[in-house]
């Protein structure tokens, strides 16, 4: 029994203390303190603790979790104080300063604007000490890449002008730019260290190098070194471990590589499964490699690209192929696992992105048509004929699935400013300072039609020229054109020819012998005179017969010419592969009147080859030749060749614009009746199809005869090597200099510029 009453008395001690510790920690009030621009609310809100709650130890944890997580403080604690009423948290706060300057010292290397944009900081923010720290990283990283690895930098906090303003301060230490004094390759058998060393992208410090390190390319350097084994079939070859260090100065950097090579591998067995559409046999002829060869992965990459494009060309887009490797001992066997899939057929074709260019100007380029089994080649030749048109700066397929299987084919176009308003002036020996207006619209209302306005003036060159040229006649792919041209030129101190004519044009695409081939034709009604004689051309010659003063001007020309081209570019300008061939053959005077009367016939051929990388090597030939229907025929001196620098009648850069050809017992110029021309030039893009640099090398002549021709021997040339640029400019066209070196000019200044510019395509 007392047992019983000494428990219940406990039992009652404890109930009533923990009801009176309950009481103890309830929240009767919660204060803030030491906010000077945040709002008390907000902080209250985001503390999450309220007034007549219990107070425990993980309340007041996460309340200063959620206000430390506002980003607007740089410490915050609670403080608790018991009163009558209950308990009352104090939440203090310390507010982030606002950042009022920011100061960058010891910079050389990099401009103040290029860091701070790069730090990314807004004056009038708050700044943590995380940002103060970030912004260490980053311009640490800047200077990293351009291979100052012994930078430092620090970081300084002065006070603003008020109080809670700070002023950053970033103290730059650039160092010394690291240079990579040596690169040492071990483990090397079949090949020597430089050719592995000319995989990377880093390199060794030397006169023609700077040698400047970078990490990032570093990663990537050892990936190169690894993938060039793979692909001459070292399939083991695996680096064992790398290493970097500095000189004492900490400015030269030492690399280390050490390889396994391992063994190299052969291509052994070919075998194909699940295949039907084709052959074994037919498979095997667009492999890139053979049997017994060293294995290397960049054929084994290229053949499966074949084999798709293969199946491509027969509709079978959905094919799956996966190339099954087995090794035994050093022979690499390949088993190629098809699953053909079912062929698809083109539903429709939908044209996006065309904002100026009407659709049917693009339709009409397509050769793939809707209802048709798809064919890889047909789309190729479809967008390469719509980037043809040289309205786009790209055009991308693609495709969307049908439940049937079959497709719906998507061009996409971007397009590129097209027109040019072209503003210039020049200088030539003949011409003089000529300036230069011309108006070139090559899709007119996005029609696709063509016009032209060009006018030209100056103290010795005045012309005026106008052409139209629709090339889709009816809907059909015929192509008519008009040229309206009025040209007053003079012609050194000698003459002045005066020329007024109109051009009516007509031109087809041809389906044979393929579709590379176009048609032209032709009618010209011209009137020549020269007048303005001067005395001393009078009297040079008075007993010439090629003396224009004896003729009885104006005289007309009534001619009609025929054009047969091939034209296989890929591109319009820039162009990579692909071939032009160009016949022209013009007949004036007889049946068709005039006073002139010749035969003139111009044989062109350009050939682009694809090197390496993205070079291109253009060979180009021209040969032309001028005659009368008899032996007393008088040949127009317009008419005859004159080539020599960026002249229409043969580019001859190092030389004189027409200052080439055949001349008089004086030495004066008279012009040939025949020319023939050889060009070379190395292109490379700078920025691609915008900016291409380029080496030349240039020869031709001009003769009074074609038997005179001698397309083998080079000493009867005029010879040039150079280089120059060309320069694509929005509304303006090409910008291109050369700067050739004439190895037959007379006298010692031998090196000449040349400059086009506005001309479009």
């Amino acid at each position: 029994m007392m047992l019983k009453k000494i428990i219940i008395l406990l039992f009652f001690i404890f109930f009533t203390c923990s009801f009176s510790l309950a009481e103890d920690l309830i929240i009767s009030g919660i204060e803030v303190e030491g906010n000077k621009t945040a709002d008390k609310s907000l902080i209250l809100l985001s503390s999450g603790i309220n007034s007549g709650s219990f107070l425990d130890l993980s309340t007041v944890q996460r309340a200063i979790r959620r206000i430390y997580a506002l980003n607007l403080f740089s410490n915050v604690s609670i403080y608790a104080n018991q009163k009558l009423e209950g308990i009352v948290l104090t939440i203090k706060v310390e507010e982030l300063p606002l950042l009022t300057q920011l100061e960058i010292k010891g910079n050389k290397k990099f401009k103040q604007e290029e860091i701070e944009e790069k730090l990314n900081f807004k004056i009038g923010a708050l700044l943590s000490p995380y940002q103060v720290k970030e912004g260490i990283n980053i311009i640490n990283a800047l200077y990293k890449d351009k291979g100052y690895l012994a930078t430092r930098v620090q970081s300084e906090l002065k006070p603003g002008l008020k109080e809670g303003e700070t002023i950053l301060i970033y103290n730059i230490d650039e160092g010394k730019k690291v240079k990579i004094k040596k690169i040492y390759v071990e483990g090397t058998k079949d090949f020597p260290a430089g050719k592995i060393k000319k995989q990377m992208k880093n390199k060794e410090d030397n006169w023609i190098r700077s040698g400047e390190f970078n990490s990032d390319k570093y990663r990537d350097d050892k990936d190169r070194i690894v993938e060039f084994y793979r692909k001459e079939g070292y399939l083991d070859a695996e680096i064992l471990n790398d290493s970097i260090w500095f000189d004492p100065s900490g400015r030269d950097m030492y690399i280390r590589i050490s390889l396994s090579e391992g063994e190299r591998y052969k291509f052994g067995e070919i075998d194909f499964e699940g295949n039907s559409v084709y052959t074994n046999e037919n498979l095997k002829k667009v492999l890139k490699f053979k049997e017994g060869e060293f294995y290397n992965q960049k054929k084994c990459d290229e053949t499966l690209t074949e084999i798709y494009n293969l199946y491509q060309e027969e509709g079978y887009i959905y094919v799956q192929l996966k190339d099954l490797t087995s090794t035994q001992g050093n022979v690499v066997n390949i088993n190629y696992q098809i699953t053909e899939g079912v062929p698809a057929n083109i539903h429709f074709v939908n044209i996006e992105g065309n904002t100026k260019t009407k659709e049917k100007v693009i339709r009409r380029e397509l050769s793939i048509i809707p209802g048709q089994r798809f064919h890889r080649s047909i789309l190729m030749r479809s967008l390469r004929d719509i980037m043809y048109l040289n309205y786009f700066s790209n055009v991308i397929p693609d495709f969307e699935v049908l439940p049937s299987g079959d497709i719906d084919l998507v061009i996409k176009v971007e397009e590129k400013p097209t027109g040019s308003i072209n503003f210039g002036a020049g200088y030539s020996q003949r011409d003089k300072i000529v300036g230069s207006i011309g108006l070139g619209i090559p899709n007119l209302f996005g029609n696709g039609q063509n016009i032209n306005l060009n006018w030209e003036f100056g103290k010795t060159r005045n012309s005026v020229q106008v052409s139209f040229t629709e090339p889709w006649f009816r809907g059909t792919p015929t192509s008519v054109g008009i040229d309206l041209y009025q040209l007053n030129s003079k012609w050194y101190d000698d003459y002045t020819e005066g020329r007024t004519g109109v051009g009516l044009r007509v031109g087809r695409r041809l389906s044979w012998p393929d579709n590379y081939f176009r048609v032209y034709t032709r009618y010209r009604l011209e009137s020549i005179r020269y007048f303005d004689f001067s005395d001393s051309y009078l009297d040079t010659y008075k007993d010439s017969p090629y003396n224009l003063n004896n003729i009885d001007w104006p005289q007309s020309t009534s001619s009609i010419d025929f054009t047969i081209m091939r034209d296989s570019r890929d591109l319009p300008q820039f162009a990579t592969s692909g071939s032009v061939a160009y016949w022209n053959s013009e007949l004036a005077g007889g049946l068709l009147g005039g006073n002139w009367s010749y035969h003139k016939h111009i044989f062109e051929f350009s050939k682009y080859i694809k090197t390496f990388w993205k070079f291109v090597l253009l060979t180009k030939a021209k040969f032309g030749i001028i005659d009368g229907y008899s032996r007393n025929s008088i040949i127009p001196y317009s008419e005859r060749f004159s080539p020599g620098g960026t002249d229409p009648d043969g580019m001859v850069r190092g030389y004189p614009d027409g200052w080439i050809g055949s001349r008089d017992e004086e030495g004066n110029l008279i012009r040939g009746r025949s020319i023939l021309i050889y060009n070379l030039e190395y292109q490379y893009p700078i920025v691609s199809q915008q900016i291409y640099g380029l080496f030349f090398a240039d020869a031709g002549n001009a003769w009074l005869a074609g038997r005179k021709v001698s397309p083998l021997s080079l000493r009867h040339f005029y010879k040039s090597v150079g280089f120059g640029f060309r320069m694509i400019v929005p509304n303006l066209g090409m910008i291109g200099f050369d700067f050739g070196y004439g190895f037959d000019y007379p006298g010692d200044n031998k090196w000449r510029p040349h400059f086009q510019f506005g001309r479009s395509f």
